[in-house]
């Protein structure tokens, strides 16, 4: 393919709101008025570029297109010659682009199958091409931001001609036209956007499957001596920044304060704090938007975030390093050796962020815990994970998922997270053997009683661990499965032994229609049936979310039904007339008027704040939730400082919010 095929090809991926993202808006608008007057023309082309003279100047592409492409007229940035040369070279250099209007959605360049293209390039990045682009600091910044991104939560990918990479936070968009790294389009203006950019590229191949390539680390017996003096030094540090913050004000930071942000992560990083470090790089993305002024700069999150950072110090401090606290590298998979488990079945899942995957659950006795092998596709690769049950793999000697279902599974050369996510790597070996009904659940650990079974009440530092919700019930009684049109869920109650009612919710969507007509169709379970379900605390109270049912005396091969597969059931049409009713209570407005309170405090800075004055405005407003019957705000405090005492006060209005509604302020 020509330079100039190629470069037609990716500018056709173009649209306005790309133009727009790489330039301004206005910008766009001069240079359709520009193809009005004048037709640009190619005057050069050479192996690695396109010259396109547009008036008076000349405007040069490269392999990357329009992101890096250079003009002889006096801007410093990309300017209007720019977006008119692309416009006109994207329509090949057609009369059309003189048109104005929307602008083009599409180009004869663009063929069927160019996300798959788009998506084939990025995962063909590798790590030398990464830190060239970055350079060595960013490409450590970015693998470590990656390695510990909640990919269902924090990463999002859109497609259409064009692929879109959001990180949440920083909230940052990149479009995907083609040309490489370089081509990438932020729609954020942020300083070192680089290291962004391979972040997201990183984060898009761990979403795709393929794993972060191992990055050398400290030996074991030279860690401890270094990481407990630097521990000590770095939550200091940290108490410093987050309380110089808040005196200084949400609306008033500076690129000193951003600096301090980066540097401590890094800090935090060296001592091992893993936690912290996620939380100081998120906090510095935010400071870095709010810098740029950006639209995605959010100060209340900013706040959030050092409050309960604030938090996560001061339970170092006083609980000393515990693991849960001091936290973990998530993406990163360690060998494990040889592991025994048990399949209790499989669920198919689309998240908002449009990931849709396929999660295989087990359960190991040995760890006397649940692990769980998912393969996920972000939007716009082609992947069906009802069609991934029955699809080879996901290890050498397993011919599918829906084979671990009700078996044993015996992992050679396994490895795993230390979450409990297993690694479908192709080195890893299974030996897989059929169990009956009475061999699965003589190893289940079922629970006969529902009394403490989501545990004690959730703590915002309590550190995510999905397989944690997953549980294993031997109900005494099966109450009918019926739907809820209101709230668009099937509920089903199943009674333990003491006569305590558990009510199981699915809320209906494409992924779940299965398992809902399947339990609907479903004959009374037999007495002894074991049910696997995902156990979760909400305003309701405590639900379960069911996965699939045990049945003892059934023989191998049908002992574990996967109620998401199997028989197709006559499904019952569930028209969504509308949204979902809402089950979530509502804080009691005494508590969201100190928290706007707090924020606004913050916006502003403290340091101005005489601390009687700000002592005698929050004791009014604890007196006002103590009226309420919420005391846990307290009405003096040992600090001096009005900072420390907002950022104490804010993650106890959080923490508050989160136990009664499941969400935040």
């Amino acid at each position: 393919m020509s330079p100039r095929t190629a470069l037609v090809e990716l500018l056709g991926r173009y649209d306005d709101d790309a133009w727009a993202a790489l330039a301004t808006k206005g910008l766009l608008r001069r240079a359709r008025k520009d193809l009005t007057q004048l037709t640009p023309s190619i005057v050069a082309e050479g192996p690695e570029s396109v010259e396109v003279a547009v008036g008076e100047v000349t405007v040069t592409f490269g392999p990357a297109g329009p992101a890096v492409a250079t003009c002889t007229c006096a801007s410093g940035s990309t300017c209007q010659h720019v977006v008119a040369a692309g416009i006109w070279l994207g329509l090949g250099g057609g009369a059309e682009a003189a048109s104005g209007g929307a602008g083009p959605t599409s180009s004869p360049a663009v063929v069927a199958g160019d996300m798959a293209g788009l998506g084939a390039e990025l995962l063909g990045v590798g790590r030398a091409e990464l830190v060239e682009f970055a350079g060595s600091a960013g490409y450590r910044w970015a693998r470590g931001y990656v390695e510990d991104l909640e990919l269902e939560e924090g990463f999002r990918v859109e497609g259409g001609q064009q692929l879109v990479l959001s990180l949440v936070s920083p909230r940052v968009s990149f479009r995907s036209m083609g040309g490489g790294l370089a081509g990438m389009v932020p729609d954020s203006k942020l300083p070192a956007v680089e290291k962004y950019q391979v972040a997201a590229v990183l984060a898009y191949q761990r979403a795709n499957g393929k794993e972060l390539e191992p990055i050398r680390r400290r030996e074991p017996s030279t860690v401890g001596a270094t990481v407990g003096d630097g521990r000590v030094a770095v939550r200091m540090a940290v108490v410093q920044l987050l309380t110089d913050t808040v005196r200084l004000g949400l609306s008033h930071l500076s690129d000193s304060i951003l600096q301090r942000y980066e540097t401590l992560a890094v800090s935090a990083q060296g001592a091992e704090y893993h936690r912290l470090a996620r939380a100081l790089r998120a906090m510095a993305g935010q400071v870095e938007l709010a810098l740029a002024r950006s639209a995605r700069a959010d100060e209340r999150f900013l706040l959030e975030q050092a409050a309960t950072t604030y938090a996560l110090v001061s339970a170092l401090e006083s609980m000393g390093d515990v693991p849960r606290l001091v936290g973990t590298a998530r993406g990163r998979f360690d060998t494990a050796g040889k592991l025994e488990l048990i399949g209790v079945g499989s669920v198919p899942w689309r998240s908002a962020s449009g990931f849709a995957g396929l999660t295989a659950v087990f359960w190991a006795a040995a760890d006397d815990r649940f692990v769980a092998w998912t393969d996920s596709r972000s939007q716009g690769v082609l992947f069906d994970p009802r069609n991934r049950y029955d699809a080879p793999g996901p290890w050498s000697g397993m011919h599918s998922p829906a084979e671990a279902t009700g078996s044993s599974v015996k992992l050679a050369n396994a490895r795993l997270t230390s979450t409990g996510q297993l690694s479908g790597v192709d080195s890893t070996r299974a030996l897989v053997v059929r169990q009956s009904g009475a061999e699965i659940a003589a190893a289940l650990p079922a629970v006969s009683r529902w009394a403490g079974l989501a545990g004690r009440p959730v703590s915002l530092l309590d550190p995510a661990d999905p397989l944690r919700e997953w549980a294993i019930l031997r109900p005494a009684g099966f109450g009918p499965a019926s739907f809820d049109q209101a709230m668009q869920r099937l509920e089903w109650p199943v009674t333990d032994e003491a006569g305590d009612v558990l009510p199981l919710h699915l809320p209906y969507s494409a992924e779940t229609q299965h398992a809902v007509a399947r339990i609907e169709a479903l004959p009374t379970p037999a007495p002894g049936t074991l049910v696997v379900a995902k156990i979760r605390r909400t305003a309701e109270g405590v639900v379960g979310e069911p996965l699939s049912l045990v049945h003892p005396d059934a023989p191998a091969g049908s002992a574990v039904d996967a109620l998401h597969f199997g028989p197709e059931p006559v499904a019952r049409p569930r028209p969504m007339t509308g949204p979902r009713a809402s089950s979530t209570a509502a804080p009691p407005p005494q508590l969201l008027d100190l928290a706007n309170w707090l924020v606004r405090q913050a916006e502003r800075g403290t340091a101005g704040t005489s601390p009687g004055a700000f002592t005698a405005e929050l004791t009014r407003h604890r007196q006002a939730l103590s009226s309420v019957g919420f005391t846990v705000v307290p009405a003096t405090t040992e600090s001096p400082d009005p900072a420390a005492v907002l950022l104490r006060s804010l993650y106890l209005t959080l923490q508050i919010t989160q136990l009664l509604t499941g969400a935040t302020a």
